[in-house]
């Protein structure tokens, strides 16, 4: 809902969307951008809906 959200009233760069959602969420980009070869918000998102719990907290910053 965020990406939407930021996509539609700020009309950012999906990089741009891809590296507030990281930030907001505490999500360390670097890493998730390595899984997924891109900086694209909506293969963020697919991404992180596949994770079970403890698998996005190897995701997470300390």
């Amino acid at each position: 809902m965020r990406v939407w959200e930021l996509n539609e009233n700020l009309k950012l760069t999906t990089e741009d969307i891809f590296d507030v959602v990281c930030q907001e969420y505490h999500l360390n980009a670097n890493l998730i951008e390595k899984e997924l070869n891109c900086k694209c918000s909506f293969a963020l998102t697919g991404f992180l809906s596949e994770l079970e719990p403890l698998e996005l907290s190897y995701y997470l910053k300390i």
